[in-house]
């Protein structure tokens, strides 16, 4: 088909009709997170929904390719367009939709891995980063294993949880234990607010990934001590990564926090994981210390791109 053909084909039909993204939306949406090549955290359900509320996110299905738009004050931008149908007319479809309400047509986040294509497609266009929205990607066993010199820290520190804490153990999230692990984040978010939106609105779904870990497609784990949970992780799988939504910890047990990152890499072991996305840290110092400490494989830059 010709370009003129596809054109005047998009221009006979609505562009895009949104509506604001529900918990309800997420069973019929699912089949279009099913592949994640660019591996990119904001492109999973979790990161996708848990975010909906504080980004006022709306989403549109056409030609069987999903459009998320988010507002930020009044700031609108439209996510990559996702699915089975042709990307290249999907980007057409956000550039008119964006010309027809006088927007500028910025797509973001764009992988790395996505972003040749859509250079590709729109050569002028203006790619900008922010290390602040850095993905960290790890090898599983990295972080199963925490072998060798670069990893004595964290291993030290496991050493003195396990010193002081003889009964331990990490079990999966299940019907058996999710309303102690309910109990332990509503406990850990009344005593661990900020002044910073994104982290309280985080822990607030992350309550609500506990009470629809099937419709989220959640796993997760709790390490307890004698009998009480002291750390908490959630995530998700997808293809060969596991990407770690939640992690909470009780740091008056020192080795708490390398217990569940360690803990939680060997109970997905046998997911076929390959890499674990422990997502980004929002240029907070200390946040981004931690994580470079555990020596990713990879930093997964993401892009605003606006096309032209």
């Amino acid at each position: 088909m010709s370009t003129s053909c596809k054109t005047q084909s998009i221009e006979t039909e609505t562009i895009l009709d949104f509506q604001p993204l529900r918990l309800e939306h997420l069973a019929p949406l699912r089949r279009f997170f099913a592949e994640n090549p660019g591996r990119i955290c904001d492109m999973t359900v979790g990161g996708t929904f848990i975010w909906r509320d504080m980004a006022h996110t709306e989403f549109a299905v056409a030609d069987d390719m999903l459009f998320t738009k988010m507002r930020y004050g009044d700031r609108e931008l439209l996510s990559p367009p996702i699915g089975f149908g042709d990307f290249d007319d999907a980007l057409e479809r956000i550039v008119r939709y964006c010309a027809e309400r006088d927007i500028p047509p910025r797509v973001s986040p764009v992988s790395a891995w996505q972003l040749p294509r859509v250079l590709e497609n729109y050569p002028s266009s203006d790619a900008k980063t922010d290390r602040a929205w850095t993905d960290y990607l790890y090898l599983a066993e990295d972080l199963q294993t925490l072998a060798g010199r670069k990893y004595s820290g964290q291993r030290n520190q496991i050493n003195k949880f396990l010193a002081a804490n003889d009964d331990w153990s990490f079990d999966a999230i299940d019907d058996t234990n999710v309303a102690a692990v309910r109990d332990f984040i509503e406990a850990y978010n009344r005593e661990h607010t900020k002044d910073y939106v994104a982290y309280n609105e985080g822990n607030e779904k992350t309550l609500e990934m506990l009470d629809n870990m099937e419709l989220y497609n959640a796993t997760g784990g709790a390490l307890t001590v004698d009998g009480e949970i002291i750390a908490v992780a959630v995530g998700e799988v997808v293809g060969d990564t596991l990407f770690v939504h939640a992690e909470k910890a009780l740091t008056e047990y020192q080795g708490s926090y390398q217990m569940v990152v360690n803990q939680f890499a060997k109970l997905t072991a046998a997911d076929g994981v390959t890499y674990i996305n422990r997502e980004e840290d929002d240029g907070v110092e200390g946040l981004r210390k931690s994580k470079l400490s555990y020596h990713p494989d990879q930093l997964l830059d993401k892009y605003s791109v606006t096309l032209a």
